[in-house]
């Protein structure tokens, strides 16, 4: 999946300055940038038709499901 713009929601104190949030961050990115639909492409396809069944479409659970695998494999 590509990152086209990142929106900052909150960035105070010393946490959101360290180095620790530096290298989360650039982890999270990169698994972002892992999630891919359908499942095993390169890439990361919407599918915008209505009346698709079940686990055909792409929404919420493709991405998480995609996020949670990629995190899971970067420690």
């Amino acid at each position: 999946m590509k990152i086209v713009r990142v929106e900052t929601l909150l960035s105070k104190g010393a946490y959101a300055a360290s180095k620790d949030w530096r290298i989360t961050r650039t982890a999270l990115h990169k698994a972002i940038r892992e999630v891919s639909w359908p499942p095993g492409s390169a890439k990361f396809t919407i599918y915008p038709e209505s009346g698709k069944k079940r686990g055909q479409g792409n929404g919420v659970k493709p991405i998480k499901d995609g996020l949670m695998v990629a995190l899971a494999k970067n420690g």
